[in-house]
């Protein structure tokens, strides 16, 4: 009986092929790694801008609501007065495309707040 035994050889060539291809995939992986960090980096400045533009936009309406007279109320022009729903409004800009509104109300001799609205300018 014969027996052939038949190896397989791996040359130096073989794993030097091997060990590229390998080094190639976890280059693009690495750089996919980097673009998506980078991705969301970006993400996380523009949401604190926005946050920080956010407030500021808070802090300077809630201090003109504060410093509004009742006895001047309708002679401010900052202050928007609407009939049909017995409010009246403050805005200030956001940014660009965001505009931030105060509504409030006049109960019992004072000035009632009502809340903060979002508005979205771009359609």
């Amino acid at each position: 009986m014969n027996k052939n035994k038949q190896s397989i050889r791996l040359s130096i060539g073989a794993i030097s092929i091997f060990m590229i291809f390998v080094i190639l995939v976890m280059c693009i992986l690495a750089i996919l790694s980097y673009l998506r960090c980078n991705s969301y980096y970006q993400s996380t400045i523009r949401q604190a801008e926005f946050i920080s533009e956010y407030y500021q936009s808070e802090s300077s309406l809630l201090k003109r609501f504060y410093q509004l007279d009742l006895n001047g109320l309708n002679t401010n022009p900052d202050v928007i007065y609407q009939e049909d729903t017995n409010l009246y409004l403050m805005e200030e800009k956001i940014n660009q495309n965001q505009i931030l509104q105060l509504s409030f109300n006049i109960q019992n001799s004072e000035l009632q707040l009502i809340g903060l609205k979002t508005i979205n300018l771009e359609e």
